[in-house]
């Protein structure tokens, strides 16, 4: 597995993790502020938000981690949720900062381009052309 795969893995794994506790510090300022009517989709879409991308991370570390088949296509996902994870800011805005989550941006885009390009595998069927015996 090539190094940035490899760096995205772990990324994956420790996004996966702080957005489990973000989503405790949500359910408990929810809990503690649950009489206001405006709070509620506010805290229902974060709280959606948060469990997508505790989802795709963690399938995608562990996926990666474990090679399957199926990493590919979580991995492209988790990439996509970094770069909503930094255009979330501007969906619901609140207390706009520019330099927010760039990080999570970079991730996302530099995520998309090492899953989306070609490995240069070559298949290991190839086809057999008339009068090509197969032996073994």
């Amino acid at each position: 597995m090539p190094f940035v795969k490899r760096v995205l893995c772990w990324i994956f794994a420790v996004t996966s993790l702080l957005y489990v506790e973000n989503l405790y510090q949500i359910t408990l300022y929810g809990i503690r502020w649950h009489y206001s009517p405006s709070l509620v989709p506010n805290v229902l879409f974060a709280v959606t938000f948060d469990i997508f991308v505790v989802g795709f991370s963690g399938m995608a570390w562990w996926s990666i981690r474990k090679e399957m088949p199926s990493a590919k296509g979580w991995a492209i996902a988790a990439s996509a949720m970094h770069i909503l994870i930094f255009l979330r800011q501007f969906i619901f805005p609140s207390q706009l900062v520019w330099g927010r989550h760039v990080g999570a941006l970079v991730i996302g885009i530099v995520g998309l381009i090492a899953f989306l390009w070609p490995d240069g595998r070559v298949s290991a069927r190839q086809p057999l052309g008339p009068g090509t015996q197969v032996t073994g």
